[in-house]
């Protein structure tokens, strides 16, 4: 009986993960799913990341994104991202890694309907470089992420 508790109990923390998932969305936002990129030791990541709102999510088109920071970390990640830029009815929240001299940049969004019945599909460039002349070569690589949100049509 001991060993079919300790085989339930480890099936449902395997399960966990997904289930306590964490994003960043505020009060009146739903998440819409995370674009992510890595890169390695002295090769950056440079490619467009995309994906699908759910299907009949509905967005408010009135909500503007007021601030972001499109990139951190070394000189060598550069954005010309501005926040009227980003989609009107979404919210992106980037971040990534900015040790030993890494740096992330996000640009280009783009939010466009797909398919019938309409679904939206959202898209951005996402850019990180784990710097050459870092002096801890061991460092490992860059990561880029960015949370998705968008506000619904009440």
């Amino acid at each position: 009986m001991r060993l079919r508790v300790s085989l339930v109990t480890l099936g449902l923390l395997t399960m966990a993960p997904p289930l306590l998932a964490q994003h960043n969305c505020p009060q009146g936002f739903d998440y819409a799913g995370a674009l992510r990129g890595t890169g390695s030791y002295g090769i950056a990541f440079d490619e467009r990341r995309e994906l699908t709102l759910p299907l009949y999510a509905t967005i408010d088109s009135s909500f503007q994104q007021r601030n972001v920071r499109a990139r951190a970390g070394n000189g060598q990640a550069k954005s010309d991202l501005r926040v009227t830029d980003i989609p009107k009815g979404i919210l992106i929240i980037p971040s990534g890694s900015i040790l030993y001299d890494n740096g992330w940049a996000v640009s280009a969004p783009e939010l466009k309907p797909v398919g019938e019945p309409v679904q939206y599909r959202f898209a951005m460039k996402l850019y990180c470089i784990s710097s050459s002349s870092s002096s801890n070569k061991h460092s490992g690589g860059c990561d880029v992420n960015v949370d998705v949100c968008y506000k619904p049509k009440k």
